[in-house]
């Protein structure tokens, strides 16, 4: 897959971390020198120093036809749409980017732009989700006999600094994800709860009797 990030800060150098640079090709494109200088010296990307607004970056730098997805993440909602709105012209299939302003988001929608990502209302939520899901589980939704869970990690629960394997449990219970702070991912065995990690769980088990085996 060829990928045109638009926008060399830090969430963009987090993506790039994440994507596997040897089954795909990645571009970015950044205004300022210094910051294009440190990533073409930290990854094996294409690093292009231009400003995204600039029409010439996209017909004659990159080969727009060639890209499968185009994410924006400038600090500038007025310019993440200029850069959807050229992915939408060259029938970019994947169009992603950040905005600040939730009415932006609805704009990007209403006009078939791509995928808004409202990152001040992300961050809330999830400081939400931890807040409702600290004291006891938080039910996500059902599947039949099944609840989906997301329970909150604290230093007083009963589990805290505990591995996985070592964790008593409610019949039909299993601990499906982990999210740390910074990524999600399935648990091992050898895994140690700690203070602030935030589980997915599948379970047969009421909120209360779970609460009773994670939280004490």
């Amino acid at each position: 897959m060829r990928i045109l990030i638009v926008g060399g800060g830090d969430v963009a150098e987090e993506l790039i971390k994440s994507v596997d640079l040897r089954r795909n090709e990645v571009i970015v494109v950044d205004s300022e020198s210094d910051r294009c200088r440190e990533l073409s010296s930290k990854y094996d990307i294409n690093v292009v120093n231009k400003d995204a607004t600039d029409v010439s970056l996209y017909t004659s730098e990159v080969s727009m036809t060639d890209i499968d997805s185009v994410i924006s993440l400038t600090d500038k909602d007025e310019t993440n749409l200029f850069v959807l709105s050229i992915a939408k012209v060259y029938n970019v299939p994947i169009r992603i980017t950040r905005v600040n302003d939730p009415r932006v988001a609805e704009l990007v929608l209403k006009l078939g732009l791509g995928v808004p990502i409202i990152s001040p209302s992300i961050t809330a939520n999830m400081i939400k989700n931890y807040i409702d899901s600290v004291r006891s589980p938080k039910l996500l939704t059902e599947f039949e006999d099944f609840k989906l869970y997301l329970v909150s990690i604290s230093e007083t629960d009963k589990v805290v600094n505990k591995a996985i394997k070592d964790v008593e449990l409610p019949p039909d219970t299993r601990i499906l994800l982990i999210f740390d702070g910074s990524k999600l991912y399935p648990p091992k065995g050898e895994e140690v709860l700690v203070s602030g990690y935030q589980l997915i769980i599948l379970s047969k088990a009421s909120e209360d009797e779970l609460s009773s085996y994670l939280k004490g």
